[in-house]
């Protein structure tokens, strides 16, 4: 990937991310985020698809669930858990744009074991 892309691709990113901090920061519980899941899946979904491109897997990974879970609340499901899952999720999001080679294993291993549970 070029320089230019690279640098293009990271500030999208990190705009989605804040997008999803600035939503959060209005919600107070899973219902909050079932009346804001559409928006927060659209962030989620550019996201998912964007990162990888640019070899942030991790971040993919995560948001790539996140996204699946969110299109699952966009279709009727009550996600209890919802918002703590985000909530957590979020710093992580962020670090992985900051911080080279950032361990997104742990809260990977998480939403994948939230996203399980919830079949």
């Amino acid at each position: 990937m070029s320089d230019e892309f690279i640098k293009i691709a990271t500030e999208e990113i990190n705009e989605e991310i804040q997008a999803i901090s600035t939503i959060l920061k209005s919600c107070k519980d899973n219902d909050d985020v079932y009346q804001n899941s559409k928006d927060l899946q659209s962030h989620t979904h550019k996201i998912k698809g964007l990162a990888p491109m640019m070899g942030q897997d991790g971040l993919g990974a995560i948001c790539s669930t996140l996204d699946a879970i969110l299109k699952q609340i966009n279709d009727g499901k009550k996600v209890e858990g919802i918002f703590d899952i985000l909530f957590e999720a979020l710093p992580h999001m962020e670090n992985s744009m900051s911080q080279s080679n950032y361990d997104m294993n742990g809260i990977s291993d998480k939403i994948t074991n939230f996203s399980s549970n919830l079949k």
